[in-house]
């Protein structure tokens, strides 16, 4: 009888092993996805402390195509959103439209514009993935984005009140409006740009510091770079942005130069910004790529300075 009952209760410890196996088999490949997500978030701080431009850009690419790879398997998941929304922009920022500024001042406009193309096909593909995360959270975010800006600001202001949501509202913003400046030809996708800016100016509000103030960033490059531009509201943006980071964060000089001083026609702050991201050590190695890719573009700007002014 003893026997029996424990032969019994065997069974039933055996039945309850399969019946778990069975249940987490058909969670496996998104568990193993959620986690490999979780791993590239924690790995991000790395990346943007490497020092080597041209292999980094070449390791994006591969990097977008696994991520895409592992979204089909967790699409809401938000820290692979995350990874992968900046990894198209990093890539279409840093490196391609590098290539597009570098084609037109060789006068090769058939090429840069199919460079063009392609990065505004990432910034675009960065903004999606970016108000999904958003819409995962607010789902009237797209009936937001529909209407007035003065209500697309309203709701943003009554459905974002934490510091801790600037990231998401800027990289948003963002990300829209680089894909207005790719796309500048179809006067439809320009005709958004006050949304764009909308999202990025309740981020500042919410933390103007973040990313190195990037959103000071953007604005004052957004705002030199509009028709009857308002350059002393584009410097005093620039001005905020180099005052938050202690003039570390070099993009902010490098914008600063190729959109505020070109535009003012003011050859020496030009060169007295360029100057300074050049002559620049390792100033800020949380943002070493970053400043990395600044560089490239000061050595750019050098060479064809005489076709800016």
């Amino acid at each position: 009888m003893y026997e029996d009952l424990l032969s019994a209760r065997l069974r039933w410890v055996l039945a309850g092993c399969c019946i778990v196996v069975l249940v987490a088999g058909c969670d496996l490949t998104k568990l193993t996805a959620e986690s490999t997500a979780g791993l590239f978030e924690r790995a991000a701080p790395g990346f943007e402390e490497y020092w080597d431009y041209e292999l980094a850009g070449e390791a994006v690419p591969a990097t977008i195509v696994q991520l895409e790879g592992i979204l089909r398997v967790a699409p809401d998941n938000d820290a692979l959103l995350t990874q992968l929304s900046q990894a198209y922009f990093g890539y279409a920022y840093g490196w391609i439209d590098v290539d597009v500024e570098a084609l037109e001042f060789e006068g090769k406009y058939d090429e840069a514009d199919v460079q063009r193309r392609r990065a505004g096909t990432m910034y675009l593909r960065s903004k999606d993935l970016t108000m999904h995360r958003i819409s995962l959270l607010h789902p009237g975010v797209y009936d937001a984005s529909k209407g007035s800006v003065e209500e697309l600001e309203a709701w943003l202001e009554e459905s974002f009140k934490e510091k801790g949501d600037a990231p998401l509202l800027l990289w948003a913003g963002q990300a829209w409006g680089a894909y207005i400046n790719a796309a500048k030809d179809d006067m439809v996708a320009v005709a958004d740009l006050p949304y764009a800016k909308a999202y990025v100016q309740h981020s500042i509000v919410l933390d103007p510091d973040y990313y190195h103030a990037a959103g000071y960033t953007f604005m004052g490059l957004v705002t030199a770079s509009e028709m009857a531009a308002d350059l002393d509201a584009a410097k005093a943006y620039f001005d905020k942005a180099l005052g938050i980071t202690e003039r570390r964060a070099l993009l902010i000089q490098v914008n600063m130069a190729r959109y505020y001083a070109v535009q003012a026609g003011d050859r020496a702050l030009f060169d007295e910004l360029i100057a300074e991201v050049l002559d620049a050590g390792d100033v800020l190695p949380e943002a070493r790529l970053s400043n990395r890719m600044a560089r490239e573009r000061a050595e750019l700007y050098t060479a064809y300075a005489d076709q800016l002014f």
